[in-house]
């Protein structure tokens, strides 16, 4: 057992202690009017966990971040609490990665190398609970959580020198191969949030690296494939979207609340010399033939949606703003002016989240020329107007 990697919960946000001050009315969106909160302002990168991974508590109060010193690539996790409006140090490890929230809130994940380390929420003590197997090739730690707590998802190396997704049972102390391939090099693995057990899996046809790793072509002329497989590798199902000339998926997609359907955002174009836009949000069922469009507009970029699966929300990669929308009538509104600059550090994109209540929203924005970590309550009757 260790013990936390700090015991102080720091203010840093944009609301004022002293009484007469408080909030301050210039941080609402002009347009909207949503109250923006902003948790962090040290001078460091602090990024939020990319929205497809379960880094919130279900009260929606609590969620994990990550925190970058200039100039390196070591992370440290904290959590950030919206009701006191005060963050907190989680890990001390220089190699910890991927922090995951169990689906009742009462364990938090991480991963430092091979070991996955279980801590309280709590008392942040963490304990060692699993070693990834030798055979398995270097991984990227643990990324989603089935909706019983019991098992992870991590992309490995296999023993064969490809590249795969792994299942971990930690009440079995057990670990297996589920899906493999030369292009399951970005596999953003996740399982579905109720008991089937189904893992949703990105394959970057034609991705290309050099013998150091450095990216050197993201996908092919076809872009990337989505993929969804049962846990112990059986149902394998391409899902019937992108991987065309006209039509491609971003890479940018989630399980649509605890329902057995995928939301994805999608680049399409009229012809093979015409120029890409990217405007549509889509939902896909495995097994069905055709996807439909719940969202058509501005550039929708990254996507997640509520534990319920009722809304969507999305941030425009040409102007950083934020969306929310339905998705059972398609219709769309704008939440927030995030003003990202959504250049190519991951950190300068919002990555808008719901968190775990469905209440509230967060997002990334380097507004101030640092990114930092920014939520706002979803304002009464506003979820309601879209359906």
């Amino acid at each position: 057992m260790k013990g936390p990697a700090s015991t102080i919960w720091f203010d840093e946000s944009n609301w004022v202690l002293d009484e007469e001050v408080a909030f301050q009315e210039r941080f609402r969106d002009p347009e909207t009017g949503v109250r923006i909160l902003r948790l962090t302002s040290q001078p460091c990168i602090s990024t939020n966990i990319y929205p497809e991974h379960p880094a919130s508590t279900p009260d929606g109060r609590r969620f994990i971040f990550a925190r970058m010193a200039p100039l390196s690539t070591w992370c440290t996790y904290w959590i950030a609490d919206i009701e006191t409006r005060r963050v907190r140090q989680i890990t001390d490890e220089p190699e910890a990665r991927a922090p995951v929230v169990s689906p009742d809130g009462q364990w938090f994940y991480y991963s430092v190398g091979r070991t996955i380390w279980r801590m309280s929420p709590q008392t942040f003590e963490r304990e060692a609970c699993y070693e990834i197997p030798a055979d398995f090739g270097p991984t990227v730690g643990i990324r989603s959580i089935s909706a019983d707590g019991h098992r992870f998802l991590t992309a490995v190396r296999t023993p064969t020198g490809s590249y795969g997704v792994a299942a971990i049972d930690l009440r079995e102390q057990r670990s297996w191969i589920l899906f493999e391939g030369p292009d399951v090099r970005n596999p953003h693995e996740q399982y579905s949030r109720n008991a089937s057990r189904k893992v949703l899996i990105q394959v970057n046809d034609g991705i290309q690296m050099d013998e150091h790793g450095n990216l050197i072509k993201l996908v092919g002329e076809m872009g990337a494939s989505l993929h969804v497989v049962n846990d112990d590798g059986s149902g394998h199902v391409k899902l019937p979207v992108g991987s065309s000339l006209l039509e491609r998926v971003q890479g940018h997609q989630c399980w649509v609340g605890d329902k057995d359907m995928v939301i994805t955002t999608l680049h399409r174009r009229e012809a093979p010399d015409k120029p890409w836009i990217q405007d549509r949000v889509v939902t896909i069922v495995p097994g069905e033939s055709a996807y439909r469009v719940v969202g058509q507009g501005p550039g929708f970029t990254h996507i997640h949606t509520t534990p319920d699966g009722r809304f969507w929300v999305a941030d425009c990669n040409r102007s950083g703003d934020i969306y929310v929308g339905s998705v059972t009538t398609g219709r769309f509104r704008l939440f927030v002016h995030s003003g990202s600059t959504f250049g190519a550090a991951q950190y300068t994109h919002p990555h808008p989240f719901f968190l775990g209540d469905g209440k509230t929203i967060g997002w990334n924005s380097d507004v101030t020329g640092v990114p930092q970590i920014y939520c706002a309550r979803i304002p009464e009757g506003f979820l309601e107007s879209l359906e």
